[in-house]
């Protein structure tokens, strides 16, 4: 590796990003300490405000007498040059780094660095959250409550280093090979790292790996040890609408198996299934795919904790998971779910468990009969985006320069989607109400001159119909993907049609319903003025009547980097907010909701420390 030592690094801030405290230790490759410092730095543009004080602990009585960067900075500098700089967060610690050595003259560039969050988010894919805090707990590597100091951080950083390091010689070499190809293409430090750790096995008290594992075209899939049972009695299915972990532990449900969509579970031809195309996130998937594969003990793909991008790779080969006939994972668990008393679904498994004949003398328990209505219409919807229709006409337009009657389409509809988009950012809904009649007018004028074209536009004809449907059914919504551009325009509508059939199959069925007591404290709010004036703590949801309410003041909201916004409607997973709001229970959170989430007050109660219904803003 580049570099004699490690030298593990923290820093921490004030408001305006100036280093009040410094904190590094030098550990050899053996992760042996060599050496610490610690030093308090007086800031020269501003006092410590009480936020900083509340997560550091540092004072201005503190930094009253200490030195500044400055006077430091020499020390500081002599210290860490020669090391591999690891931070938890590098790339925000290193740039301030660099720019305060700069202010004074110090070219700063470490010839290695390493970012334990990145380590982490790649060797350690299945945790729940990548804070240097909630790290160090799970893993049980250190035990401080005084964390965002540097010194505990430090500690924490260069344990966590280890924990990772340890963990390399345990890749099995298959996946390793594929692992060290796709590094070099990431980060040629981490690889080097990757390397170093593999062939240099410092560990001689790791015991042998005794796992079984699936060969399936050169790739190792650690093998399920699952008993599966006989079931005696017929047997239950219990909907969650929440973490099913979490849904099980409320209930006291014993005797289960937790099923989900076989779409849910990665299947052995995964790799192949994914996309081929050159890219830095597609790569940082595979190579958490070839760690974790090896460890799972579902192949549930949720367990893995990926970013938003890799997100979408995996999205975009649902269907093929759907389809694929080396679903490995998902087979084991539904012989493992057939023997079991209690059988754990969430709602998107509902269709498959209506349609499969051999869960057909179960009974279904869902939570209550307004949930399940929530859960259909939000696992029914369909989108339809404006950005399409564009595509569409701009290019029968380029294969038609002399029709005009497709260039008056395009402007009627330019013209149609910008009123509405007037409509949705201004403050009233009884001026849109008002408009309502002539919109659907000119509607119905845009359908009759798409029929009397020659050219055949599916897309936008199918659009002009949702629309209709998105304005007068109060189920669908239309809104903005990006507030303030009206080409972001997305129509979300219900598939009626689907959500019926799916009822009458359910009435089908034995099904019962749980008793789920639904008393929760709640705060009503009439004006905006009152709104504006409130102030709350903790976690807080404001529940409002429309989507487009909803998206108003989710846009004006304050934004400060402690707090976590989330923007909940009616197309997202209820399951999703409720993690997203527990995994964060250490940050201040605001959740803006619609009315639709009422229905869920049985799990709102213990969720939120404030509910904030809004009434009247919309008038």
């Amino acid at each position: 590796m580049k570099g004699k030592y490690f030298c593990i690094v923290d820093i921490e801030l004030t408001e305006e990003k100036e280093i009040i405290q410094f904190a590094a230790k030098k550990i050899d490759f053996n992760f042996r300490v060599i050496n610490s410092i610690n030093y308090y730095i007086k800031p020269i543009q501003s006092d410590i405000t009480s936020f900083v004080t509340d997560l550091t602990g540092i004072t201005n009585e503190i930094l009253r007498d200490k030195p500044s960067f400055r006077k430091v900075s020499k020390v500081l500098y002599e210290y860490i040059k020669d090391g591999i700089l690891v931070c938890h967060g590098l790339q925000s610690d290193y740039l301030i780094l660099k720019k305060h050595f700069q202010d004074i003259g110090i070219e700063y560039s470490p010839s290695m660095s390493l970012d334990t969050v990145e380590l982490a988010r790649l060797f350690l894919p299945t945790q729940s959250s990548y804070r240097l805090s909630d790290l160090a707990a799970s893993l049980n590597i250190y035990s401080s409550d005084n964390y965002h100091n540097a010194v505990i951080d430090v500690k924490a950083t260069a344990k966590l280093l280890e924990t990772i390091a340890l963990k390399i010689p345990l890749i099995q070499k298959e996946n390793y090979n594929k692992i060290c190809k796709l590094l070099k293409k990431v980060d040629s430090n981490i690889a080097l790292f990757l390397e170093y750790y593999k062939n240099n096995n410092l560990t001689s008290d790791i015991i042998c790996d005794k796992r079984d594992y699936i060969v399936y075209d050169g790739v190792k899939f650690n093998k399920l040890k699952l008993v599966i049972k006989e079931k005696k009695n017929n047997g239950r299915i219990l909907f969650s609408s929440i973490d099913v972990d979490d849904y099980i532990s409320k209930f006291n449900i014993d005797d289960y198996t937790v099923l989900k969509k076989k779409s849910d579970y990665i299947s052995l031809d995964i790799f192949s299934l994914l996309s081929k195309k050159k890219d830095l996130n597609l790569y940082k998937l595979l190579v958490k795919l070839y760690i974790w594969i090896l460890e799972t003990t579902n192949g549930d793909l949720s367990e893995l904790n990926l970013l938003y991008l890799e997100r979408l790779y995996l999205e975009e080969c649902r269907e093929a998971l759907e389809l694929s006939s080396n679903s490995y994972y998902f087979d084991e668990k539904k012989q493992l779910a057939k023997g079991s008393s209690n059988v754990i679904v969430n709602y998107d498994n509902l269709e498959y468990i209506l349609n499969n004949d051999e869960f057909s003398n179960y009974t279904l328990i869902f939570e209550n009969k307004k949930i399940l209505g929530n859960e259909l219409d939000s696992n029914n919807i369909k989108e339809y985006r404006y950005k399409s229709v564009i595509t569409e006409l701009n290019i029968a337009i380029s294969q038609n320069p002399s029709d005009k009657k497709l260039k008056v389409i395009k402007e009627n509809l330019d013209s149609l989607i910008k009123f509405l988009h007037e409509m949705y950012i201004s403050e009233s809904l009884v001026l849109y109400n008002e408009s309502l009649e002539y919109i659907l007018q000119d509607i119905a004028v845009l359908q009759d001159s798409l029929k009397n074209i020659k050219r055949y536009l599916p897309i936008t004809r199918d659009f002009c119909k949702q629309l209709t449907n998105a304005l007068l059914n109060n189920k669908n919504s239309y809104t903005f993907d990006i507030l303030y551009q009206e080409s972001t325009l997305v129509l979300l509508v219900i598939d009626d049609k689907k959500v019926k059939t799916l009822i009458n199959t359910i009435n089908r069925h034995n099904c019962q319903y749980l008793d789920m007591p639904n008393k929760v404290s709640l705060i009503y709010i009439k004006d905006e003025k009152e709104l504006m004036s409130s102030k709350f703590s903790g976690s807080v949801l404001y529940v409002f009547g429309s989507t487009k309410y909803k998206n108003l003041y989710f846009s004006k909201r304050e934004r400060k980097t402690y707090v976590k916004y989330i923007n909940f409607s009616l197309k997202d997973s209820f399951a999703q907010l409720y993690m997203d709001v527990i995994k964060n229970n250490k940050v201040i959170c605001r959740c803006y909701a619609t009315r639709d989430i009422l229905n869920y007050k049985y799990y709102l109660k213990n969720l939120f420390d404030t509910i904030v219904i809004l009434k009247d803003l919309e008038y």
